[in-house]
């Protein structure tokens, strides 16, 4: 209190010699305390600066700091099947997500493309709502909501303060449930389902990896195509959708995930939307048969470019390696060649070392994607024409440079990267949502950000190795997007890979 009263005392003195001008100059309305308006003053006139070492006047000294709780994951399943998990924080926002575990995987010749339809449809009409009263109802509330579908699953998500978050679940439980599939709605998504398409031709990294996949699992399953065919949207009905919602959603399928709700709360949020599911047996998937092959896929006339994929079998979200993967794939890395201060501003993966520094290639990246039972791993990149087959070349090389083994420097800051890569995506509640959900959906239970770094730091290049014959022992699947003219052939390819 002596303290707080001299420099109050100090400050007076200072502002005085000042002048009578900073007395009256900026005050702050919100200041309503004598010394404190006076400290505010003091602070900002020029050229006087308030060194950052002097007590600001009335403010308690800072307590010692706690260590945070360890966030809680928990875990029910409903009556019929619908699971539930969920994470505490400490933040007034709540992050939630319902995952249907279907996709594009599971639709049929018959109902092929109703997922990207779906994604299109959601947090607009309702069989009780009209878009009009949807958005408002999301809006009243502060929330924020996004749809997406994937190969293996269909996603709605969403954030609001954690008091509105039952008012937020009600509107994504209707809107995923209850579709309202009139003409005017269906014409309304095949329009955004039809500019997707259109816009894919500008895509070539995402056009490669559909095209691989399309090739790697024969066209079914997770070779299905992600993005709706523009000849089956402009023939989509509602009663297609419709009946893939009634073949594939069953309460098996269903989780509901969230961070920062009580998990009482979420548990009788998630009982009023899908309580009165009844259990049903929804269409299996197709078997994802890995096959390897070609996909060689022209481009328009003038797009200069050409994508590149090379890849081969990756390991299934269960495999018991594919931590080991995920090093790898850091390992190996990649980006953009050209960046302020030149390819790869010093960072050492291998693909930033080896194949970045060749000018004709554009960019270059790791391709690690993994499933319940399978995946792909390889290395996509974008070059010129005139550098195609130089490009094919180094992407085999590197490839193949996986049975050259590991030094234990290479190790230890693979290892490190991915570790920091963890833990810096959880700190995104959003992230942690989606994470919750999925290795729900993969895993069945919730392994933690300090169990997957622990088991990362085990990891040997023994292990690396093991992990390396087994993807290159797989025949490779190989896609190419763009001017394609110079791209070498498969059988060029295939045999350069077994080298």
């Amino acid at each position: 209190m002596l303290r707080s009263t001299a420099v109050t005392r100090s400050l007076r003195k200072q502002l005085a010699l000042a002048g009578s001008r900073s007395i009256t100059s900026h005050p702050n309305p919100n200041i309503v305390t004598g010394p404190d308006q006076n400290w505010y003053r003091f602070h900002n006139m020029w050229p006087v600066q308030v060194p950052l070492s002097t007590p600001l006047p009335g403010t308690p000294a800072a307590s010692e700091g706690v260590a945070a709780a360890e966030p809680k994951t928990e875990i029910t399943t409903l009556s019929n099947g619908v699971r539930v998990i969920s994470e505490g924080s400490s933040s007034i926002g709540a992050s939630m997500a319902l995952y249907f575990a279907s996709g594009s995987r599971v639709e049929t010749d018959a109902t092929m493309g109703s997922s990207h339809f779906l994604q299109h449809l959601a947090f607009k009409a309702s069989k009780d709502k009209s878009h009009f009263k949807m958005t408002r109802d999301i809006e009243k509330i502060g929330g924020h909501a996004v749809a997406g579908a994937s190969r293996d699953c269909i996603a709605y998500a969403g954030e609001c303060l954690s008091s509105n978050a039952d008012r937020l679940m009600a509107l994504m439980a209707e809107t995923a449930l209850n579709p309202r599939l009139e003409d005017l709605d269906m014409d309304n998504a095949r329009a955004l389902v039809l500019n997707d398409v259109a816009n894919s031709s500008k895509n070539g990294p995402g056009t490669v990896l559909d095209a691989m996949h399309t090739v790697a699992y024969s066209g079914r399953g997770l070779g299905a195509p992600l993005l709706c065919p523009s000849n089956v949207a402009h023939s989509m009905s509602g009663d297609t959708i419709s009946t893939f919602l009634k073949d594939t959603v069953a309460p098996s399928r269903v989780i509901v995930s969230a961070v920062g709700v009580e998990h009482a709360r979420l548990v009788d949020m998630a009982s009023a939307a899908f309580g009165d599911m009844a259990s049903s047996n929804p269409v299996a998937p197709a078997d994802a048969k890995y096959t390897g092959g070609e996909f060689y896929l022209p481009g328009p006339m003038d797009m200069g470019e050409v994508h590149i994929g090379i890849g081969m079998e990756g390991l299934g979200c269960s495999h018991a390696d594919l931590l080991a993967l995920a090093t790898i794939q850091t390992m190996l890395g990649g980006g953009d060649s050209f960046s302020a201060g030149g390819p790869g501003k010093g960072l050492k993966s291998r693909i930033f070392v080896n194949v970045l520094y060749n000018q004709g290639v554009l960019s270059s990246s790791a391709l690690n994607v993994s499933y319940a039972e399978t995946g792909l791993f390889g290395i996509t990149a974008t070059t010129t024409p005139d550098h195609t087959s130089v490009t094919v070349e180094l992407l085999i090389k590197e490839l193949k440079r996986l049975k050259t083994g590991v030094s234990e420097e290479e190790l230890k800051r693979a290892v490190n990267m991915t570790r920091a890569s963890l833990f810096l995506n959880l700190e995104n509640n959003g992230i942690v949502c989606e994470d919750l959900g999925r290795q729900l959906m993969y895993y069945g239970k919730r392994h933690t950000g300090k169990e997957l770094s622990d088991q990362l730091k085990k990891i040997t290049a023994a292990d690396l190795q093991r992990v390396s014959d087994k993807l290159l022992s797989s025949d490779p699947v190989v896609a190419a997007y763009g001017d394609i003219s110079c791209m070498p052939s498969y059988s060029t390819i295939v045999s350069a890979m077994k080298a």
